[in-house]
């Protein structure tokens, strides 16, 4: 896949990161509750049928985990420091520069 050639601008940018990190402050809320006793249930026409606690409760993990990962992303990236691109990797973006091998 090549270069994209267009810039975002860096307000729209702030709206992304703002969006990010409201996401995953619901995301641990969310958490927060169920830790608390409160289930969340499967249900038609307003009955519960299946508790789906469970399964709630791994998405908003999901949800935290993924959130941070690209928040981290994004204030190395503005701060200039070097940031893997996964922990498997041998490579790294630099600065805000193109992925490049670690040498």
């Amino acid at each position: 896949m090549g270069e994209i050639d267009r810039l975002v601008p860096s307000g729209v940018i702030e709206q992304w990161v703002f969006h990010l990190r409201r996401q995953r402050a619901r995301a641990a809320d969310t958490i927060w509750l169920i830790d608390q006793g409160f289930t969340l249930h499967d249900g038609k026409c307003g009955t519960p049928t299946h508790d789906a606690t469970a399964r709630w409760r791994a998405e908003q993990e999901t949800v935290i985990a993924e959130v941070s990962d690209l928040l981290k992303l994004y204030d190395g990236i503005n701060l200039g420091r070097d940031v893997p691109v996964d922990a498997d990797s041998d490579q790294v973006i630099s600065g805000g520069r193109p992925a490049q091998p670690v040498t």
